[in-house]
């Protein structure tokens, strides 16, 4: 009877230590080198007024990562680390940087990523591959590593090369509008641990 009642005690505080031991596990989120995550801009980019330091959010949308409902509501924030104006023989240009990844929760991790693709509106989006035209279309394929390629809410063609949005008509400055849909894709993995009472 006491050998039975030892080995209960026994089972009873070994499943008690693993369920600490899993609890903590189940309080945190990993995302690989690679991790893509789908967000729209919360503001509009614009290469006649950004400056350098000037801080972008974007909010995180379906499809989230491994379909984790913990996306919901999360941001990612970031700076424009480069400007460059239309000018006579030189194409505007804005560079963003992703920098932090906020759950709703509260729960924030530096992340490093790039924007691999940006599109003012759905159906620029879609037809992304037809607006391959012109100068841009040219420099694009020159330089062999254009992502995107779409019509800003100011006219002409706006292109994508390595993080950095690329006007095709050095006379005129191009707007990204806010609401415009992006990818951000991880360099480097992180965890991120949420915090205590968080609903999913």
């Amino acid at each position: 009877m006491k050998i039975g009642t030892t080995l209960g005690a026994v089972a009873a505080i070994a499943a008690f230590i693993a369920a600490a031991v899993a609890a903590p596990a189940a309080q945190s989120i990993t995302l690989y080198d690679g991790t893509v995550l789908n967000a729209r801009l919360n503001q509009g980019l614009d290469s006649g007024s950004a400056h350098v330091g000037d801080v972008f959010t974007m909010t995180v949308v379906p499809p989230y990562p491994s379909g984790d409902p913990a996306f919901q509501g999360a941001t990612i924030s970031g700076e424009v680390t480069k400007v460059q104006r239309a000018g006579q023989g030189r194409n505007p240009e804005i560079v963003i940087e992703p920098r932090y990844l906020r759950l709703y929760g509260g729960s924030t991790v530096t992340i490093y990523g790039n924007v691999t693709s940006i599109a003012s509106n759905k159906s620029t989006g879609e037809t992304a591959g037809k607006a391959a035209i012109g100068a841009l279309a040219g420099m694009l394929v020159g330089n062999a590593i254009g992502k995107t390629i779409f019509h800003s809410s100011a006219g002409g063609a706006v292109g994508l090369i390595g993080g950095a949005m690329l006007g095709a008509n050095n006379k005129s400055n191009f707007t990204i509008p806010a609401g415009a849909g992006a990818t951000v894709q991880l360099t480097q993995g992180v965890t991120v641990r949420r915090q205590a009472g968080y609903p999913y």
